[in-house]
């Protein structure tokens, strides 16, 4: 499959246009921006409700916001440090009510050792520190590369990469067996 060179560039055509007053160059860079958006949601969230609500209300406020986008970052970056700051809201504010490995929609219905294992990193992800979360998540869920979540998360690259490996060593401490393999034991 051949990636187009010039999608950045349309990304910023699309903005000028908008800018410019065509409504619809909007429509596109939603189209094509939605679903990453919405996956950064859900890793973040933990709910396909929440994930959705986070991702319309960061394409929102990107749109009120997007005669100030400077235009020092991609669109790409821009709008997903908007849904980031969106979800640090949103935890913060039920971070007492329900952890993320008990939230709506991180339960398995099913049964056996894939599963178990899909829910034992789950929760191992969801209890990393925020910014450990946020690294690993845009690094490894929506393909990012480190200068890419470096604007986004406002820090150098060397603090991208040492935050993603401190968050793969916490992650490779969460998930060791104590003891013995993991199930054992229950």
């Amino acid at each position: 499959m051949q990636v187009d060179p010039d999608r950045q560039d349309s990304d910023e055509r699309l903005v000028a246009r908008f800018l410019q007053g065509d409504e619809s160059a909007f429509d596109d860079l939603v189209a094509r921006h939605r679903l990453g958006i919405y996956r950064l949601g859900f890793r973040l969230m933990g709910s396909h409700e929440e994930a959705d609500d986070l991702s319309q209300e960061a394409f929102l406020r990107a749109y009120r916001g997007l005669r100030g986008f400077r235009g020092d970052a991609s669109f790409r970056t821009w709008i997903a440090r908007i849904a980031i700051n969106l979800a640090h809201g949103a935890r913060r504010s039920r971070a007492r009510s329900v952890p993320l490995e008990e939230a709506p929609g991180m339960q398995c219905d099913a049964a056996g050792p894939d599963v178990t294992l899909k829910r034992q990193v789950r929760q191992a992800v969801g209890g990393l520190p925020s910014r450990q979360r946020q690294i690993l998540v845009l690094r490894v869920y929506q393909g990012m590369r480190f200068a890419e979540i470096a604007q986004v998360a406002g820090i150098s690259i060397g603090t991208a990469k040492a935050t993603f490996f401190q968050a793969v060593r916490n992650l490779r401490g969460r998930l060791a067996p104590a003891g013995g393999a993991p199930g054992e034991g229950a």
